[in-house]
Order: structure tokens, then sequence, then C-alpha cells
């Protein structure tokens, strides 16, 4: 009977093989009311061809961002660090005053109108035990006057069966540890093997050891602290990257500028990390600098990506020596301004495989590595290759536990990324001299027949050409004053690329 009971148990919680989607919902931007004219968007992995789309978050993000679909896909509820709020955009019955201490009313101002500072500081995880609940594990900043900041660790529980089955918060800011030197950033957690259990790892500060949980169906248990065989500082370590699992669950990576790359085995039975490796990514790395990184796998478990501020690096783990032939530069960033720099920031491994990147804050584009899987810059890496349909705000992604381990499949290629029209990835086209008195020259790149078209600020069509093959320097001549955008569209075009540059004339 125990058998048959969890049997049900897993059917009704995961669904079926390939059914998994936990993540198929992101809710994204700085949406701070209920007003359609007030719009943040979303991206909906259900939708096929997917898109990101405006959409009526409701509520603001700062750099907290979870959230929990059922097993069809469907939004449950979600998290901005500050308040639990259900799938109708409404803060859950006992859903406010998340983290809410006094550094929050002092610092803070005591409002949730932005949502709450920590990047990759919040994670929602199915209860074992209980169908219908739900575990939010959030970590809380702590103000000790005359001292840096401390950072402690709590949990909060919805049930899903209550208020008409929009939810309730049932316990709030439950203290998961006494101490308060927790980093920030870098928490994550995965299915232990019996598809069921959860392991949760996040590392201290001004220490070399991570703090570890289980929770089963009778609750939340720490485990022995484990050695990281790194000391991680609270002034460069804390708050300067992310940890990830891979998608097949054998190993663990911690990564950020300062103190380089960590991989470990794990093992998801026990629990237990094990055979440490430190990959080097950045020789001599500037403890003056603030740079933020990232870490994040490709779905066949075979590379490692990191980025810092301006660069982006693909780690073979099949190599044998992998500091010495295993990594790999895929990209720097490559100067835009839209309007702001488009520096590399986040990144998070999509259900449709692929990884997506966001800048800081206010850009129009995300950035995609369309082919994790393929070694090299077969990866394809598009820097704004991703049109976002609101100008986005503070960087965030929805942290989510690694889904699908046990599947054979751990996402799903067939989910084809599209805006309305094809998605066109951008590369770079060289106009110069720019800026200019009108005169021109545009370099095409070689063998590629297609189409050139110039448009002015407002996107009016200029001009339009259609190059012979041998003509790869056309010269441009503009009457008027202004920016334009000079674009060229190959004639044959199944990658969907565009080159495009921009000119700007003084007269």
């Amino acid at each position: 009977m125990r058998i048959i009971s969890v049997l049900f148990f897993l059917q009704i919680s995961f669904g079926l093989s390939g059914q998994i989607k936990g993540d198929y919902i992101w809710l994204l931007g700085q949406d701070n009311s209920i007003s359609s004219a007030d719009l943040g968007y979303r991206f909906d992995f259900n939708t096929i061809p997917f898109a990101p789309e405006a959409y009526n978050v409701g509520h603001a993000f700062d750099s907290n961002n979870a959230s929990i679909c059922d097993e069809d896909g469907n939004l449950l509820f979600w998290s901005n660090g500050c308040a639990v709020i259900n799938a109708s955009s409404e803060v859950m019955p006992n859903g406010d005053s998340i983290n809410h201490n006094f550094w929050f009313e002092l610092l803070w101002g005591g409002a949730c109108s932005f949502g709450y500072p920590g990047t990759q500081d919040i994670m929602i995880l199915p209860d074992p035990g209980n169908v219908d609940g739900h575990y939010l594990l959030h970590k809380l900043n702590v103000f000790y006057q005359n001292e840096k900041d401390s950072i402690g660790f709590q949990y909060s529980y919805i049930d899903m069966s209550l208020d008409n089955g929009r939810g309730d918060v049932t316990k709030k800011n439950i203290s998961l540890h006494d101490r308060e030197n927790f980093m920030y950033s870098y928490l994550t957690a995965i299915n232990h093997s019996n598809g069921v259990d959860w392991w949760v790892i996040q590392p201290f500060v001004e220490d070399s050891s991570f703090f570890v949980l289980k929770i089963d169906e009778t609750g939340i248990h720490r485990q022995p602290d484990q050695n990281t065989h790194q000391y991680f500082n609270k002034y460069r370590s804390s708050a300067s990257g992310t940890a990830k699992f891979s998608p097949d669950g054998t190993k663990y990576a911690i990564y950020n500028y300062y103190d380089n790359l960590h991989v470990y085995d794990f093992d998801r039975t026990t629990g237990l990390l094990s055979n440490h490796q430190e990959i080097v990514i950045e020789e001599s790395p500037d403890s003056s600098l603030i740079i933020f990184g990232s870490v994040e796998w490709s779905p066949n478990s075979r590379f490692i990506y990191t980025t810092t501020t301006y660069t982006l690096h693909q780690i073979d783990t099949w190599e044998a020596d992998i500091n010495t032939n295993g990594v790999r530069l895929i990209g720097e960033y490559d100067g835009t301004l839209d309007p702001f720099p488009t520096i590399f920031h986040l990144m998070a491994q999509g259900p449709d495989c692929k990884i997506y990147m966001c800048p800081t804050s206010s850009t129009t584009a995300y950035h995609v590595i369309n082919r994790p899987d393929e070694l090299g810059l077969a990866c394809d890496f598009v820097q704004n290759g991703l049109d976002l349909p609101r100008t986005s705000t503070v960087a965030c992604f929805p942290n989510f536990p690694r889904f699908r381990v046990d599947e054979e499949e751990k996402c799903d290629p067939s989910i084809v990324t599209l805006l309305g029209e094809p998605v066109w990835y951008r590369r770079e086209l060289s106009v110069y001299p720019n800026p200019s008195s009108g005169r021109s020259y545009v370099t095409l790149p070689e063998g590629v027949e297609g189409v050139l078209e110039i448009r002015d600020i407002t996107g009016r069509l200029v001009e339009s050409r259609n190059p012979m093959l041998w003509e790869r320097e056309l010269t441009i001549d503009l009457a008027k004053s202004g920016t334009y955008e000079v674009l060229f569209y190959p004639a044959i075009n199944e990658d969907l690329i565009i080159y495009e540059g921009k000119l700007v004339v003084t007269k």
C-alpha cells in the first residue's frame, strides 16, 4: 500500500515523463500596479512558438525572483522576496511582510513597492509530504549598526488548497539557522535520487563550508556542513556569482570572477559533494574591480558557461585537463548601448534548451546561447538576440531548482522562439566614418547576397538596395542630419541573421 501511495504521489506531483513544467513561466519587469497600462513582461514556454510578451504582473521585482508552475505549466504563485503573490497577481492571505525586519524598515523603507534585493536569494520547492504544499526559501538582510550587513536564512510555507485554490501563507519567516553569515546569492537545489525529496546547498561567507539541507515528507532537516575547499570572502565572494547543479544531477558548480570556478561531484542519494576541482577562468582577477559573474550548464551536462561583465567562457568538462584545454572564450561584450550598456550579467537555462542572459538593467533585448550543447563558437552565442516587449529593469531571472533531472530529455528543443515575426540574430555591420557629414561606406559580408536597407530613427525606410555579390563596399550619401539604422538581410538565411550598424549624420 505504501508503494502505491508513493507512485501515485509522484504522478500527481510531477506528471508523466517529459511533463515536468515547474519552470515554464518566468515573470519579469518593473510593474508596480495592477493597472493594464503598467505592464511588465513574461516568458511563457507553454506557448509555441514562444515569444516574450507584455504582461500585467501587478508587482515589481528588484533582484529576488521565484515562481512555480503545476505539472501542466500553469502558474501557481510567485514571490519578489517581500510578498507571496498568487496567479491572479494578488498578495496571498498572510503573504505580505516576507523578510520583514529592522533592516527592511530602516534601509528599504518598509514597503514592497520595488521588490527585495539579493540575486538568486529565493526559491520555491514543492513539499514532498503534501501535494498542495510548497516551501519558500528566502534569505534576509540583517542590519548591525557600525558593521557590514549580514545575511540570514528563513523559510515560509504556502498551502495551495486554501483560499479556493489560490493559496495561503500558513508559516512565515521561520529561521533555518541562528547564524547570519550566509553569502548573498548562490542558493540552489535539486531533487534527491528518490525523485521526491530535495537537497539545498548554500555557502557560508568568511568560511570554507557549505550549509546543506534535506527536505523530505517530515520537514526541513539540516545536514552536516561540507568543505568547499575554498574560503569565500564577504567583500568579494558574496553577491558576486551564482551556483548551479548540472542537468543530469551528477555535479555542482559555483563561480565568481574573484574565486574562479569550483566544480564538485554530487551524490543525490547521500547529498555529499566530492572530487573538488578548481578551474581557472581568470588568471589574475583584479580584486579592486566590481564584477558580477554567473554560471550555467548546457542541457547535456558537458559544458559549463561562465560570465563576467565583459566575457563569456565555455568550459568543456569532458577534457582530461580542463585548465589546459577545456576553457574557451566564446564572446566579449560588443559595446552595444540600448540605451544603457548591454553588458553580461545573469544566465538561466530555459525549458527550450537555450540559455538566456540578461544585462544589468534598462535594455530592450536579452542575449541568447542558442545551441549550448555544441562545442566552441558552434554554441551560437548572439548578443541582443532576443527582443523584449518592454524595457527591462533590474536584472533578474526566476531562481528555479534543477527540474527534469531524471527525465531522458532535460529540455524541449521543439519550443521555437519567435517574436511575432522571426527573431533576427544580430551581427555587426561595418559603417564608416561614423559620425559622418553625409557620405559613408558600408562593408558587406563576403560571399553573401541580400538586401541593404537604411531606416531613420522612426523606422521609416529611407533607401533599399540589392547589391551584386561582387559589391562588398557600398557608398551611402544621406542628405539629412539624424541617426540611421543600416541593415543587411542575407537572401538565403536559415539562421535568421541580420547585419546591423548605426550611422549618425551631422550636416
